[in-house]
């Protein structure tokens, strides 16, 4: 029997995302304020603090998780929720090194976003899992409006990319009569 992202579990995954998220939020509220991100990184363009994050969160895990049970129902695919569990992962781990290395300053993003991209040529990155993992490992430096806005645009990218790619492998694959 196939493994499923049943109601239950969507609802259960949403929760514990959505505390982890509202608790980051409350330590930002009780320690040095809850802190605004600026588009492009300037202060004269519009704000947008963490809480906005907070309240659209739980709404965007729902919706991927929604989508990740769709396709493995509709499709009939032979994805597992381990594989699923590890794209999440991959997204979440190039997340993490983002955001760390623009935290402490290294400059090293540029590399790590050449090499995602470069993957984008080879695995589907557009997927829901990797950007779910994406928008919670960058969401803690970010919060999570940005990496949802930037993740989206990134994510059609990928899509347009992987596609391509599939498109040229078969108009160059050998016809077989």
């Amino acid at each position: 029997m196939k493994e499923k992202l049943n109601l239950s579990r969507r609802i259960f995954i949403t929760a514990i995302f959505s505390i982890i998220i509202w608790g980051h939020v409350a330590w930002d509220y009780f320690h040095d304020g809850i802190p605004v991100h600026y588009i492009l990184h300037d202060d004269s363009l519009p704000g947008i603090p963490n809480w906005w994050g907070a309240l659209l969160f739980p709404f965007f895990t729902y919706f991927l998780l929604y989508r990740i049970n769709v396709r493995i129902d509709k499709t009939n695919s032979k994805e597992s929720l381990q594989k699923i569990g590890l794209r999440f992962l991959g997204g979440l781990l190039f997340a993490v090194a983002i955001a760390v290395s623009f935290v402490n300053g290294i400059e090293i993003t540029d590399y790590i976003m050449a090499a995602v991209f470069i993957l984008a040529f080879i695995f589907p990155l557009y997927k829901s899992e990797y950007f779910l993992g994406w928008v919670l490992g960058s969401a803690f430096t970010f919060g999570a409006v940005i990496p949802i806005g930037f993740g989206s645009i990134l994510c059609l990218l990928f899509f347009l990319i992987y596609k391509l790619v599939g498109a040229l492998r078969g108009l160059f694959k050998p016809k077989i009569s």
